[in-house]
Parts: C-alpha cells; sequence; structure tokens
C-alpha cells in the first residue's frame, strides 16, 4: 500500500487529528489502571488484533484502548466481580477498530506467570517493604465462577500449569457484550491481606488477546500501595514498545511522547514499508502507519522515549 494524493491525505489527516482531540479528552494515556468505575473493553484493531482497554461508567465513554492491567478491592468476603467485560455493539466502535465477531463465544484461560524464573497461576504480595509478588501459599486459592457455578468454575491454586477457562459470554448480533464472572478469595478466613495476581488470555472467533493481569486488593491498605503493585506489574510483566517504536515516531522530536510524535506519524499516514520493516511514524514497528500507531503514542503520552 502506498500513499495516497495529497488531498485524500489531508482529508485523513483531519480525520486523525479530530479522533486524537477526542482520545486525549478522555483519557487516551494508559500505563496503568486507572481508578474510575472501568471495565475491560474488548476491540478488535486495524491489524485483526483482539486488543482490550478500559469503558469508563461513570461517563459512559471510552477511557483507552490499550490497558492490559486491571484493579478492583476485594469485599469482606473475599469476592468481586470487577472488572466486568465489555464489547461495544458495531456502530459505537471507535474509529480504527471493529467490533468483536458477532454471535461468537468470549472465552478465558488462566494463565500461569513466570516471575524471576518461578511459575504459578496465582500471586501474592502481602503489601510491606516493596512490591514483592509470591506464589499463594498452599491452602488458599481463587474461584472464577458464573452461575451455574457447579457447570462455570475454574481454580486458580498456584500451581504452574494454565487453568481452563469458561464461556464468559457469547456476543449478539453486533458483537455487544456486558457480562461480570465472580471472583473469589477461598477461605477469606484463612487467606492472607494484600494484593492478589493472576492471568487470563481471552479468545473469540479465532481471535486471541495478549495476556491481560488482575491486581485485587484483600484487606485494608492504601490506595497507594495498590497503585504501587499495579505499576509493578505494568513494568514488568506487560510488554513495553519496541524502542525502534517509539523512535520512529520521534525521529524530529527526541523527548516527551506529545503532539510532535502525532505529526510525525500522520506525515507518514497509511505508508506500507512491509513485513519484517519499518521507518518513520512506525510506532508499533509492524510496518504499517495507522491508527494502532496513534495509539501506541498515546499509550506512551508524556512519557520519555526509549
Amino acid at each position: 500500500m502506498q500513499d495516497e494524493p495529497g488531498t485524500i491525505r489531508n482529508m485523513h489527516t483531519k480525520t486523525i487529528l479530530r479522533a486524537f482531540a477526542g482520545f486525549a479528552a478522555i483519557g487516551g494515556a494508559a500505563c496503568s489502571a486507572s481508578a474510575q468505575h472501568v471495565d475491560m473493553l474488548l476491540l478488535v484493531d486495524g491489524n485483526g488484533d483482539l486488543v482490550t482497554g478500559e469503558y469508563d461508567f461513570d461517563t459512559f465513554m471510552i477511557a483507552n484502548t490499550d490497558t492490559r492491567v486491571f484493579e478492583a478491592e476485594f469485599d469482606i468476603f473475599g469476592a468481586s466481580d470487577e472488572p466486568g467485560f465489555n464489547a461495544l455493539s458495531a456502530p459505537q466502535v471507535p474509529m480504527g477498530f471493529s467490533a468483536l465477531p458477532a454471535n461468537s463465544d468470549v472465552v478465558f484461560i488462566g494463565k500461569a506467570i513466570e516471575i524471576d524464573s518461578i511459575t504459578s497461576n496465582l500471586w501474592h504480595w502481602d503489601a510491606t517493604g516493596s512490591v514483592s509478588f509470591s506464589p499463594i501459599a498452599a491452602g488458599t486459592i481463587l474461584s472464577v465462577s458464573k452461575a451455574p457455578s457447579v457447570i462455570f468454575e475454574s481454580i486458580l491454586d498456584g500451581s504452574a500449569s494454565d487453568v481452563a477457562g469458561f464461556s464468559i459470554n457469547p456476543t449478539d448480533s453486533q458483537g455487544f457484550l456486558h457480562k461480570h464472572v465472580d471472583f473469589t478469595v477461598i477461605d477469606v478466613n484463612t487467606a492472607p491481606t494484600g494484593f492478589y495476581l493472576w492471568s487470563f488470555q481471552l479468545e473469540v472467533g479465532g481471535l486471541t488477546s495478549e495476556p491481560v493481569f488482575f491486581v485485587h486488593g484483600l484487606g485494608e491498605h492504601p490506595e497507594e500501595l495498590h497503585e504501587q503493585a499495579v505499576d509493578w506489574v505494568q513494568a514488568n510483566l506487560v510488554d513495553e514498545a519496541p524502542a525502534c517504536c517509539l523512535g520512529n515516531a520521534s525521529k524530529d522530536s527526541p523527548g516527551d511522547v506529545n503532539f510532535s510524535d502525532v505529526t510525525s506519524v500522520l506525515a507518514s499516514w497509511l505508508t506500507d514499508y512491509g513485513a519484517g520493516n519499518t521507518g518513520p511514524g512506525d510506532a508499533d514497528c509492524d510496518g504499517l502507519v495507522n491508527f494502532t500507531d496513534i495509539t501506541v503514542v498515546l499509550g506512551n503520552w508524556l512519557n520519555a522515549c526509549p
């Protein structure tokens, strides 16, 4: 694919700038989970990949399209149904993305996580000292379920194995989904307080997401410790954009990620460098300059370039 003629490109540029302004207004940067009432948002990006973001139910708007770490609190019974799993119907999906496949089951797999050469499907930090997750001690498990739980339940027990999940719910004819499942610590009376960490991989209609991570607090603790735990997971378990990516978007502005980087992407809009190649404006290094590159820039907004 080659660049379009100047007139058409200018039309695209104006459209993308309007879209960028909308994303900036609703909080496009998403390097850590937010404290708002948000659900996980599932979308298909311009490359046909299943991606996750956040949908803000306080404002009924998309908070971002590139979050992979989600946080919540267990109640006094050790239960939580947050975050929910949400997908927009086709007419509501933002430009550059598409709805989930229609009438398709959204399924999860409980993924074992490797930290410091140790693998476990359930981790715990006791909220003391610096963030340091360890495999959950024997005797404490996490149940993931929906009604009827005798049929739909998966157990994360700290073992080194992935765990088969179940269908969270099918999408409707427009790709819409809104469903909560139950996360429950068993037995809460003997379970250690602090922060619990686990991971899902999501599948729908032949599409598979990158692993997403959940950091849930149990017991009383300062919110700043919860944010430290979330930030640690983001920094240590979520893949960062390759250094070349933001370097491409920032060739003319080697500093903080800002509007100059958006301009760099737009200047090469729809340039196709070919598989395995990259160049100016290709912020995600996939060889094609498109809306996904704008998303990468927004996801690193005001951060220092690698």
